[in-house]
């Protein structure tokens, strides 16, 4: 419907928003959530979870010391609580693993939520302005977007672009793989799933 592909629009451009981050070192995971976020308020929706969590260091999921969140819960909510302060507070430094998750759920209809796992590692930035090193994130998940579902209308040429170029490394990275006869289908598939926006 109309509404769902509104709603998955939403929680794609908070995807990229986050994915597409570059932030100066020491920046905790409080402040990276709004980009996830942002759209969906927007039309006045949330999702009553974490954005990320840390993962890996010791081959658990939810990991931290790190995390991307509070975007769902009262400021006072997090001041009173050690946990919550802990991880959203933590800053993020080169090396760190996590998830990008945003979602949205209208409750007994359907849900939605896109998920990925990224690595910060050092930006290249034009400035390096107040001192520190830039961030940015390795987006590791190659896994195509729902494509049926973006609505256009909704968003920007940079989304567009980036969304593109990250089918096209999807494409790429993968379609070495499926060159055999019985991944005909497979191959096929992928290459209609990696297609740019409008194919």
């Amino acid at each position: 419907t109309a509404e769902q592909r509104r709603f998955y629009t939403r929680v794609l451009q908070g995807h990229m928003g986050l994915a597409r981050a570059v932030f100066p070192d020491g920046t905790p995971g409080l402040m990276l959530d709004m980009l996830a976020r942002q759209h969906l308020w927007r039309d006045g929706l949330n999702y009553g979870h974490g954005t990320g969590h840390g993962m890996g260091a010791y081959l658990n999921v939810h990991e931290g010391p790190m995390g991307i969140g509070g975007g769902t819960v009262l400021g006072s909510t997090i001041m009173g609580n050690e946990r919550m302060k802990r991880v959203y507070l933590q800053p993020l430094k080169a090396g760190n693993y996590v998830s990008n998750e945003p979602g949205c759920y209208k409750d007994g209809d359907f849900g939605i939520r896109i998920e990925s796992d990224l690595v910060v590692i050092p930006a290249q930035t034009q400035y390096q302005m107040g001192g520190r090193d830039w961030l940015t994130f390795d987006y590791m998940t190659l896994v195509p977007m729902c494509r049926v579902l973006v609505d256009t209308a909704l968003i920007s040429p940079d989304e567009r672009l980036w969304l593109d170029g990250y089918h096209e490394k999807v494409w790429k990275s993968l379609e070495g793989a499926l060159t055999s006869p019985e991944h005909t289908r497979t191959r096929e598939w992928l290459r209609r799933a990696t297609q740019p926006l409008g194919l």
